[in-house]
Protein backbone atom coordinates (compact mmCIF):
# COMPACT_ATOMS: atom_id res chain seq x y z
CA UNK A 1 0.00 0.00 0.00
CA UNK A 2 1.42 3.38 -1.00
CA UNK A 3 1.54 6.37 1.33
CA UNK A 4 -1.11 8.37 -0.53
CA UNK A 5 -3.82 5.81 0.24
CA UNK A 6 -3.36 6.45 3.96
CA UNK A 7 -4.72 9.99 3.63
CA UNK A 8 -8.34 11.05 3.05
CA UNK A 9 -9.44 12.05 -0.44
CA UNK A 10 -9.41 15.71 0.67
CA UNK A 11 -5.62 15.66 0.37
CA UNK A 12 -6.02 15.63 -3.41
CA UNK A 13 -9.53 16.78 -4.29
CA UNK A 14 -9.85 19.68 -1.84
CA UNK A 15 -13.26 18.48 -0.71
CA UNK A 16 -12.46 19.78 2.77
CA UNK A 17 -10.86 23.21 2.28
CA UNK A 18 -9.81 23.35 5.94
CA UNK A 19 -8.09 19.95 5.95
CA UNK A 20 -4.52 20.76 7.02
CA UNK A 21 -2.46 17.57 7.54
CA UNK A 22 0.76 17.55 9.55
CA UNK A 23 0.15 20.94 11.15
CA UNK A 24 0.33 22.18 14.70
CA UNK A 25 0.01 25.58 16.26
CA UNK A 26 2.54 27.36 18.47
CA UNK A 27 1.00 30.47 19.98
CA UNK A 28 -0.57 32.32 17.03
CA UNK A 29 1.44 30.62 14.30
CA UNK A 30 0.79 27.39 12.41
CA UNK A 31 3.60 25.07 11.32
CA UNK A 32 3.68 22.18 8.89
CA UNK A 33 5.97 19.32 9.97
CA UNK A 34 6.77 16.09 8.10
CA UNK A 35 5.78 12.79 9.69
CA UNK A 36 8.28 10.68 11.59
CA UNK A 37 8.47 7.82 9.10
CA UNK A 38 9.16 10.25 6.29
CA UNK A 39 11.93 11.93 8.31
CA UNK A 40 13.36 8.52 9.16
CA UNK A 41 13.50 7.80 5.44
CA UNK A 42 15.52 10.96 4.84
CA UNK A 43 12.92 13.65 4.14
CA UNK A 44 14.11 17.02 5.55
CA UNK A 45 12.85 17.48 9.08
CA UNK A 46 12.83 21.28 8.99
CA UNK A 47 9.31 22.61 9.77
CA UNK A 48 7.71 25.25 7.58
CA UNK A 49 5.79 28.16 9.05
CA UNK A 50 2.53 28.80 7.26
CA UNK A 51 1.51 32.39 6.43
CA UNK A 52 -0.53 34.64 8.68
CA UNK A 53 -1.74 34.23 12.25
CA UNK A 54 -4.58 32.44 13.97
CA UNK A 55 -7.88 34.28 13.57
CA UNK A 56 -6.88 36.32 10.51
CA UNK A 57 -9.31 34.61 8.14
CA UNK A 58 -6.54 32.86 6.18
CA UNK A 59 -7.06 29.35 7.56
CA UNK A 60 -8.07 27.97 4.14
CA UNK A 61 -4.89 29.38 2.59
CA UNK A 62 -2.77 27.72 5.28
CA UNK A 63 -4.63 24.42 4.84
CA UNK A 64 -4.04 24.53 1.08
CA UNK A 65 -0.30 24.95 1.62
CA UNK A 66 -0.25 22.14 4.19
CA UNK A 67 -1.87 19.82 1.64
CA UNK A 68 0.62 20.86 -1.03
CA UNK A 69 3.56 20.19 1.30
CA UNK A 70 2.08 16.84 2.27
CA UNK A 71 1.58 15.78 -1.36
CA UNK A 72 5.19 16.76 -2.06
CA UNK A 73 6.36 14.61 0.87
CA UNK A 74 4.22 11.63 -0.15
CA UNK A 75 5.37 11.86 -3.77
CA UNK A 76 8.98 11.87 -2.60
CA UNK A 77 8.42 8.88 -0.33
CA UNK A 78 6.61 6.77 -2.93
CA UNK A 79 8.97 7.73 -5.77
CA UNK A 80 12.27 6.27 -6.88
CA UNK A 81 14.43 8.56 -4.72
CA UNK A 82 16.89 6.45 -2.67
CA UNK A 83 15.76 6.43 0.94
CA UNK A 84 17.93 6.83 4.00
CA UNK A 85 18.18 3.85 6.28
CA UNK A 86 17.13 4.71 9.85
CA UNK A 87 20.10 4.63 12.19
CA UNK A 88 22.67 5.34 9.48
CA UNK A 89 25.24 8.13 9.54
CA UNK A 90 23.39 9.77 6.65
CA UNK A 91 20.21 9.71 8.72
CA UNK A 92 21.97 11.34 11.69
CA UNK A 93 23.58 13.97 9.46
CA UNK A 94 20.21 14.81 7.93
CA UNK A 95 18.73 15.26 11.39
CA UNK A 96 21.67 17.40 12.49
CA UNK A 97 21.34 19.76 9.53
CA UNK A 98 17.54 20.05 9.52
CA UNK A 99 16.44 19.82 13.15
CA UNK A 100 15.30 23.24 14.39
CA UNK A 101 16.75 22.40 17.82
CA UNK A 102 20.12 21.23 16.49
CA UNK A 103 23.15 23.25 17.65
CA UNK A 104 23.89 23.65 13.95
CA UNK A 105 21.07 26.21 13.81
CA UNK A 106 22.72 28.31 16.55
CA UNK A 107 26.02 29.10 14.80
CA UNK A 108 26.68 31.86 12.29
CA UNK A 109 26.10 31.25 8.56
CA UNK A 110 29.83 31.08 7.76
CA UNK A 111 30.28 28.43 10.47
CA UNK A 112 27.24 26.57 9.13
CA UNK A 113 28.88 26.49 5.70
CA UNK A 114 32.03 24.97 7.21
CA UNK A 115 30.09 22.40 9.25
CA UNK A 116 27.98 21.44 6.25
CA UNK A 117 31.08 20.82 4.12
CA UNK A 118 32.63 18.71 6.86
CA UNK A 119 29.58 16.51 7.54
CA UNK A 120 29.07 16.00 3.80
CA UNK A 121 32.57 14.53 3.64
CA UNK A 122 31.60 12.07 6.37
CA UNK A 123 28.34 11.35 4.55
CA UNK A 124 30.20 10.51 1.34
CA UNK A 125 32.60 8.22 3.20
CA UNK A 126 30.41 6.38 5.72
CA UNK A 127 26.83 7.56 5.08
CA UNK A 128 25.30 4.12 4.52
CA UNK A 129 26.89 2.54 7.63
CA UNK A 130 24.94 2.32 10.88
CA UNK A 131 26.08 4.51 13.74
CA UNK A 132 25.51 1.67 16.19
CA UNK A 133 27.98 -0.54 14.30
CA UNK A 134 30.94 1.82 14.78
CA UNK A 135 33.61 0.61 17.21
CA UNK A 136 37.15 1.65 18.13
CA UNK A 137 38.73 -0.41 15.36
CA UNK A 138 36.49 1.18 12.73
CA UNK A 139 37.11 4.73 13.96
CA UNK A 140 40.85 4.09 13.98
CA UNK A 141 40.55 2.72 10.44
CA UNK A 142 38.82 5.93 9.31
CA UNK A 143 41.67 7.95 10.80
CA UNK A 144 44.30 5.72 9.17
CA UNK A 145 42.54 5.99 5.80
CA UNK A 146 42.67 9.78 5.98
CA UNK A 147 46.38 9.63 6.74
CA UNK A 148 47.10 7.09 4.01
CA UNK A 149 45.23 9.27 1.50
CA UNK A 150 47.59 12.14 2.29
CA UNK A 151 45.21 14.15 4.44
CA UNK A 152 47.01 16.58 6.71
CA UNK A 153 46.93 16.45 10.50
CA UNK A 154 44.87 19.63 10.45
CA UNK A 155 42.31 17.99 8.15
CA UNK A 156 42.08 14.89 10.35
CA UNK A 157 41.64 17.00 13.47
CA UNK A 158 38.95 19.12 11.82
CA UNK A 159 36.98 16.11 10.60
CA UNK A 160 37.08 14.28 13.91
CA UNK A 161 36.09 17.46 15.72
CA UNK A 162 33.06 17.57 13.42
CA UNK A 163 32.35 13.93 14.20
CA UNK A 164 32.41 14.70 17.93
CA UNK A 165 29.90 17.51 17.41
CA UNK A 166 27.70 15.21 15.37
CA UNK A 167 27.57 12.34 17.86
CA UNK A 168 27.12 14.76 20.75
CA UNK A 169 23.94 15.93 19.04
CA UNK A 170 23.04 12.30 18.34
CA UNK A 171 23.38 11.46 22.02
CA UNK A 172 21.14 14.40 22.94
CA UNK A 173 18.34 13.13 20.69
CA UNK A 174 18.98 9.50 21.77
CA UNK A 175 20.02 8.40 18.31
CA UNK A 176 20.89 4.71 18.29
CA UNK A 177 24.61 4.16 18.91
CA UNK A 178 25.58 7.83 19.22
CA UNK A 179 26.32 7.72 22.96
CA UNK A 180 28.62 4.71 22.50
CA UNK A 181 30.52 6.41 19.67
CA UNK A 182 30.90 9.51 21.82
CA UNK A 183 32.44 7.37 24.58
CA UNK A 184 34.88 5.85 22.09
CA UNK A 185 35.87 9.26 20.71
CA UNK A 186 36.52 10.52 24.24
CA UNK A 187 39.28 7.90 24.52
CA UNK A 188 40.78 8.69 21.11
CA UNK A 189 43.46 11.27 20.53
CA UNK A 190 43.62 12.87 17.11
CA UNK A 191 46.66 15.07 16.78
CA UNK A 192 46.22 18.37 15.03
CA UNK A 193 48.74 20.48 13.17
CA UNK A 194 51.48 22.12 15.17
CA UNK A 195 50.66 25.62 16.29
CA UNK A 196 52.14 28.39 14.16
CA UNK A 197 55.35 29.81 15.52
CA UNK A 198 55.23 33.06 13.55
CA UNK A 199 55.06 36.28 15.56
CA UNK A 200 55.52 39.51 13.60
CA UNK A 201 57.47 42.23 15.34
CA UNK A 202 56.38 45.81 15.95
CA UNK A 203 58.85 46.97 13.29
CA UNK A 204 57.38 44.59 10.72
CA UNK A 205 53.77 45.61 11.35
CA UNK A 206 54.60 49.31 11.42
CA UNK A 207 56.56 48.80 8.19
CA UNK A 208 53.50 47.31 6.51
CA UNK A 209 51.34 50.17 7.78
CA UNK A 210 53.90 52.68 6.42
CA UNK A 211 53.73 51.10 2.96
CA UNK A 212 49.94 51.31 3.03
CA UNK A 213 50.25 54.99 3.90
CA UNK A 214 52.71 55.51 1.04
CA UNK A 215 50.12 53.99 -1.30
CA UNK A 216 47.51 56.45 0.04
CA UNK A 217 45.60 53.49 1.50
CA UNK A 218 44.71 55.18 4.78
CA UNK A 219 41.88 52.78 5.53
CA UNK A 220 44.10 49.71 5.48
CA UNK A 221 46.70 51.57 7.56
CA UNK A 222 44.02 52.46 10.11
CA UNK A 223 42.59 48.95 10.15
CA UNK A 224 45.94 47.21 10.67
CA UNK A 225 46.85 49.77 13.36
CA UNK A 226 43.64 48.88 15.21
CA UNK A 227 44.39 45.17 14.86
CA UNK A 228 47.90 45.64 16.25
CA UNK A 229 47.38 48.07 19.12
CA UNK A 230 44.00 46.73 20.30
CA UNK A 231 44.98 43.06 19.76
CA UNK A 232 41.87 42.50 17.68
CA UNK A 233 41.22 39.88 15.05
CA UNK A 234 40.89 41.20 11.52
CA UNK A 235 37.22 40.16 11.49
CA UNK A 236 36.56 42.39 14.51
CA UNK A 237 38.01 45.37 12.65
CA UNK A 238 36.96 45.03 9.00
CA UNK A 239 33.95 42.79 9.76
CA UNK A 240 32.78 39.98 7.52
CA UNK A 241 30.15 39.20 4.89
CA UNK A 242 27.74 36.44 5.89
CA UNK A 243 25.01 34.76 3.89
CA UNK A 244 21.48 35.43 5.12
CA UNK A 245 18.71 37.96 5.50
CA UNK A 246 19.93 39.76 8.62
CA UNK A 247 21.76 43.04 8.89
CA UNK A 248 21.22 46.51 7.49
CA UNK A 249 24.31 46.59 5.24
CA UNK A 250 23.88 44.17 2.36
CA UNK A 251 25.73 43.03 -0.74
CA UNK A 252 23.72 40.64 -2.87
CA UNK A 253 22.67 37.69 -0.72
CA UNK A 254 25.08 38.60 2.09
CA UNK A 255 25.00 40.95 5.05
CA UNK A 256 27.86 42.61 6.93
CA UNK A 257 28.55 41.92 10.61
CA UNK A 258 31.11 41.97 13.46
CA UNK A 259 33.29 44.90 12.39
CA UNK A 260 33.93 48.26 14.02
CA UNK A 261 31.23 50.90 13.62
CA UNK A 262 31.23 54.59 14.43
CA UNK A 263 28.59 54.19 17.12
CA UNK A 264 31.19 52.26 19.15
CA UNK A 265 33.15 55.50 19.55
CA UNK A 266 32.29 58.42 21.79
CA UNK A 267 31.78 61.89 20.31
CA UNK A 268 35.36 63.01 21.07
CA UNK A 269 36.86 59.77 19.68
CA UNK A 270 38.58 59.05 22.98
CA UNK A 271 37.07 55.65 23.81
CA UNK A 272 35.99 52.62 21.81
CA UNK A 273 33.56 49.98 23.09
CA UNK A 274 33.80 46.62 21.37
CA UNK A 275 32.69 43.06 22.13
CA UNK A 276 34.88 40.73 20.01
CA UNK A 277 32.70 38.44 17.90
CA UNK A 278 34.32 35.16 18.93
CA UNK A 279 33.59 35.70 22.64
CA UNK A 280 30.36 37.70 22.48
CA UNK A 281 28.42 34.87 24.14
CA UNK A 282 30.97 33.83 26.78
CA UNK A 283 32.29 37.33 27.53
CA UNK A 284 29.35 39.60 26.68
CA UNK A 285 30.69 42.78 28.33
CA UNK A 286 32.24 45.26 25.90
CA UNK A 287 35.91 46.08 26.25
CA UNK A 288 36.54 49.79 26.69
CA UNK A 289 39.65 50.92 24.80
CA UNK A 290 41.25 54.24 25.78
CA UNK A 291 42.27 55.81 22.47
CA UNK A 292 44.07 58.70 24.15
CA UNK A 293 46.86 56.18 24.78
CA UNK A 294 47.15 55.73 20.99
CA UNK A 295 47.59 59.22 19.51
CA UNK A 296 48.44 57.93 16.02
CA UNK A 297 45.33 55.72 15.86
CA UNK A 298 43.17 58.52 17.22
CA UNK A 299 44.61 60.99 14.70
CA UNK A 300 43.79 58.57 11.87
CA UNK A 301 40.20 58.32 13.08
CA UNK A 302 39.84 62.09 13.51
CA UNK A 303 41.15 62.61 9.98
CA UNK A 304 37.98 61.02 8.60
CA UNK A 305 35.43 63.77 7.84
CA UNK A 306 32.56 63.98 10.31
CA UNK A 307 29.95 63.51 7.60
CA UNK A 308 31.45 60.10 6.86
CA UNK A 309 31.43 58.91 10.47
CA UNK A 310 28.44 56.62 10.15
CA UNK A 311 28.17 52.85 9.81
CA UNK A 312 31.33 50.75 9.43
CA UNK A 313 34.60 52.52 10.20
CA UNK A 314 36.82 50.55 7.80
CA UNK A 315 35.43 50.85 4.29
CA UNK A 316 36.69 50.79 0.72
CA UNK A 317 36.50 53.68 -1.71
CA UNK A 318 33.00 52.58 -2.74
CA UNK A 319 31.81 52.86 0.84
CA UNK A 320 31.44 49.10 1.38
CA UNK A 321 33.40 47.10 3.97
CA UNK A 322 36.23 44.84 2.84
CA UNK A 323 35.95 41.14 2.15
CA UNK A 324 38.29 38.72 3.91
CA UNK A 325 40.06 37.97 0.64
CA UNK A 326 40.57 41.63 -0.27
CA UNK A 327 42.00 42.40 3.18
CA UNK A 328 44.46 39.50 2.94
CA UNK A 329 45.47 40.56 -0.58
CA UNK A 330 46.29 44.09 0.57
CA UNK A 331 48.26 42.76 3.55
CA UNK A 332 50.34 40.62 1.18
CA UNK A 333 50.92 43.58 -1.15
CA UNK A 334 52.17 45.94 1.55
CA UNK A 335 54.08 43.15 3.30
CA UNK A 336 56.08 42.57 0.11
CA UNK A 337 56.69 46.30 -0.30
CA UNK A 338 57.93 46.48 3.30
CA UNK A 339 60.33 43.55 2.83
CA UNK A 340 58.56 41.45 5.45
CA UNK A 341 58.93 37.66 4.89
CA UNK A 342 56.07 35.86 3.13
CA UNK A 343 55.57 33.47 6.03
CA UNK A 344 54.13 36.37 8.06
CA UNK A 345 50.39 36.29 7.52
CA UNK A 346 47.69 38.79 8.41
CA UNK A 347 46.27 36.30 10.90
CA UNK A 348 49.60 36.39 12.80
CA UNK A 349 49.11 40.06 13.72
CA UNK A 350 47.19 39.14 16.87
CA UNK A 351 49.86 36.69 18.03
CA UNK A 352 52.49 39.34 17.34
CA UNK A 353 50.58 41.86 19.47
CA UNK A 354 50.30 39.42 22.38
CA UNK A 355 54.01 38.58 22.25
CA UNK A 356 54.87 42.26 21.93
CA UNK A 357 52.96 42.83 25.18
CA UNK A 358 54.81 39.91 26.77
CA UNK A 359 58.19 41.39 25.85
CA UNK A 360 57.10 44.71 27.34
CA UNK A 361 56.44 43.01 30.67
CA UNK A 362 52.67 42.44 30.61
CA UNK A 363 51.49 39.77 33.00
CA UNK A 364 49.73 36.65 31.77
CA UNK A 365 46.42 37.92 33.15
CA UNK A 366 46.89 41.26 31.41
CA UNK A 367 47.62 39.53 28.12
CA UNK A 368 44.57 37.32 28.58
CA UNK A 369 42.36 40.33 29.21
CA UNK A 370 43.88 42.29 26.33
CA UNK A 371 43.15 39.40 23.95
CA UNK A 372 39.68 38.94 25.52
CA UNK A 373 40.27 35.24 26.06
CA UNK A 374 37.87 33.42 28.37
CA UNK A 375 40.58 30.88 29.26
CA UNK A 376 44.25 31.42 30.08
CA UNK A 377 45.04 28.29 28.07
CA UNK A 378 43.84 30.09 24.93
CA UNK A 379 46.33 32.89 25.53
CA UNK A 380 49.05 30.25 25.94
CA UNK A 381 48.47 29.11 22.36
CA UNK A 382 49.37 32.58 21.10
CA UNK A 383 52.67 32.81 22.97
CA UNK A 384 55.37 32.09 20.42
CA UNK A 385 58.63 33.06 22.08
CA UNK A 386 58.95 30.20 24.57
CA UNK A 387 62.70 29.87 24.08
CA UNK A 388 63.11 33.49 25.14
CA UNK A 389 61.07 32.74 28.26
CA UNK A 390 63.22 29.72 29.04
CA UNK A 391 66.45 31.73 28.75
CA UNK A 392 65.01 34.59 30.79
CA UNK A 393 64.27 32.13 33.59
CA UNK A 394 67.84 30.81 33.36
CA UNK A 395 69.18 34.35 33.72
CA UNK A 396 66.92 34.99 36.70
CA UNK A 397 68.13 31.81 38.39
CA UNK A 398 71.83 32.40 37.74
CA UNK A 399 72.13 36.06 38.70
Amino acid sequence: MDSASQYPAALYDGSDPLYAPHTNRIKDYTYWRPGKRFVDAGFPKMPRRLPGKEGDGRAAERALLAREYTREMVSWFDGDTPKVEPGSWKHLIGRYLSDEFSPYQEVKPNTQDEYRRNVRRWEDAIGTALVADADLAELKLWQRTMRDNGRSAAYQKRQFTMLRLLVSYGKAIRFSGAADVQDILSEMRVKGAKARSVSPTEAQILGIIAKADESADSMFGLGLSLQWWLTLRAVDVRGQWLKGDAGGIRKGASYWADGLTWDMLDREVTTLLKTPSKTEETLPDSLVYDLTLLPDVRARLLAIPKEKRVGPIIVQGNGLPYSKRRWATLFARYRKAAGVPEHVWCMDTRAGAINHAKRKGASHVQMQHQANHALASTTDRYIRERSDSVNTVIKLRTT
